[in-house]
């Protein structure tokens, strides 16, 4: 009962906002521009669950058109805050213990009330200051519940969201499946443990310590960082602390667990990072990318392939680690890819930012049926949030410059290939590096006429007018053939009927011969090609 009226609630709204195409009537905006703006609207009245989904499907520039993924990412992570008492009610069950048994002070105000969960602060018996995490009532029911309906509302829909998602349900289904393990704090705590580990060397990248013992499917409870907002600038510079320097290291720690490690902060926004004691904090796990291992390697070559200007090996890349969906027309892919590659290293390397090459090069290889795994569109999209952070703290930083140099010391790049930016330096590397692949490049080329990519143009001068003139003389080959045969099929019924009165039959067609030979010769005559 409660989900059939759950079904009618979530298809009366999407109706409401302009959405009663769902069942393939006529309803609907007049205006498609606003679509996108009355989506956010929608998923924003139906609460929680439907804000959690519209932000999930906000980071997916593989299966959202640009227009829909920036005005869901104006979902606001926020959601009235529950009752205390729920707080409580909680942690007993999770813990069969109540909050004073192990808490000396829990705020019962919450510092932040998202759609997932709500924080508090609180103080251990021991002294220690902590946050404590508790997940909302029912969201893990009502989440899965809501999106397993709205599943069924698209799969019955046809022209629901078929202009903007390719596959809604599969699509869905997946955001389903990721969303269930962000439910599950446990995970969270184990990516909080794993990132302490692999980051325990490098000094200026900090973790909260976690409680592992108050620590369950739906609480957790870990240190309190108290500092300064990576956003706070006024007050970072009254602390004594360099912007630059700040900016610098944020990216290089970041290029470090993603090329080095292959497990990486999956939302480095400026509330997620906070400066103390001259380190930079990640205080929230929910979401983390991990790479493969060949996307690792991949990856890497795919970085040192835009650093070099290099695109012949950018796109045998990006076809070797796309996923195909349909035909891929190779030839298209070269051109546009090509434009694209023009397009951004006409410029000076100080302007580029590498998040935005990557979003724009996955975004054009999806429209020629080639889809990017899913551990790289994360990537994406935690690049594209990270280096707005960077350019806020140090506007003048070149990201190009500065992720070479830590491409040099990681032992990514040779020495040969991190030649000075320098123009001429470059296309001295370039002139040189190039004729020693000539052989490579006869490989190459060989494999592209083989696998379909390889063109070639034939242009023939005056090629239309002599077309015109073969065309004739074929016809009148043609014609010329007709009349011999219709004389030699009269000459054998002459004899067959010789003596009977059916032997006017061969006379007619010597006749009819005659006159077609007499009409085809003053046809050439008159051309003037005897």
């Amino acid at each position: 009962m409660r989900d059939r009226d759950r079904f009618r609630e979530i298809v009366g709204v999407l109706t409401a906002y302009g959405f009663g195409h769902i069942y393939n009537t006529k309803i609907r905006t007049q205006k498609k521009e606003l679509d996108p703006k009355n989506l956010r609207k929608a998923f924003e009245e139906l609460g929680p669950s439907f804000i959690k989904i519209g932000q999930i499907i906000s980071t997916r520039r593989d299966i959202l058109p640009k227009e829909y993924i920036d005005e869901l990412s104006k979902l606001q992570d926020a959601a009235p805050p529950f009752p205390f008492e729920d707080v409580r009610r909680i942690f007993r069950e999770e813990f069969n213990q109540e909050l004073e048994d192990v808490f000396e002070s829990v705020a019962r105000k919450p510092i932040a009330s998202a759609s997932i969960a709500q924080v508090h602060r609180g103080r251990l018996l021991n002294g220690k200051e902590v946050v404590l995490k508790v997940q909302r009532p029912s969201i893990e029911e009502s989440f899965l519940r809501d999106i397993d309906l709205f599943i069924r509302i698209v799969s019955k829909a046809e022209n629901m969201l078929k202009e903007i998602v390719v596959d809604p349900v599969a699509a869905f289904k997946e955001i389903r499946e990721t969303t269930k393990v962000e439910l599950d704090f446990r995970n969270e705590v184990h990516y909080m443990l794993k990132f302490k580990e692999l980051n325990a060397d490098i000094a200026c990248v900090g973790a909260p310590a976690v409680f592992t013992e108050l620590s369950s499917k739906r609480v957790i409870v870990q240190e309190y960082i108290e500092g300064l907002k990576v956003t706070h600038t006024e007050a970072l510079l009254d602390a004594g602390y360099d912007l630059d320097d700040i900016g610098q290291k944020l990216l290089l720690s970041y290029l470090s667990q993603v090329f080095h490690d292959g497990f990486f902060h999956g939302d480095p926004h400026p509330g997620n990072l906070i400066i103390k004691e001259g380190k930079i904090y990640y205080i929230d796990f929910g979401i983390m990318g991990e790479l493969s291992k060949p996307n690792k390697e991949v990856l890497n070559q795919l970085l040192k392939a835009i650093v070099l200007k290099d695109i012949n090996l950018l796109i045998h890349l990006i076809l070797q680690m796309g996923i195909q969906k349909g035909r891929v027309d190779r030839n298209e892919l070269y051109e546009d890819l090509s434009y694209l590659f023009d397009t951004y290293f006409s410029t000076n390397l100080s302007n580029i930012h590498i998040a935005s090459v990557l979003t724009d090069m996955f975004e054009m290889t999806s429209r020629h049926n080639l889809a990017m795994p899913s551990d790289l569109i994360t990537l994406v999209k935690s690049m594209t949030i990270l280096e707005g952070v960077i350019t806020d703290l140090s506007p003048e930083a070149n990201l190009i410059q500065i992720t070479k140099s830590y491409l040099k010391t990681s032992g990514t790049f040779s020495a040969r290939d991190l030649l000075d930016t320098e123009e001429a330096l470059l296309r001295t590397y370039q002139f040189v590096s190039h004729s020693a692949k000539l052989p490579s490049q006869l490989s190459t080329f060989l494999d592209d006429l083989i696998n379909g990519r390889s063109k070639f143009t034939i242009d023939l001068a005056g090629m239309d007018e002599k077309w015109i003139g073969i065309n004739k003389m074929v016809n009148r080959l043609v014609f010329a053939l007709i009349v011999s045969a219709l004389i030699i099929a009269s000459a054998f019924v002459v004899i067959a009927t010789k003596g009977t009165q059916l032997s006017i039959i061969g006379v007619a067609g010597f006749l009819a011969a005659g006159f077609l030979g007499l009409w085809l010769l003053i046809s050439i005559i008159r051309s003037g090609n005897l």
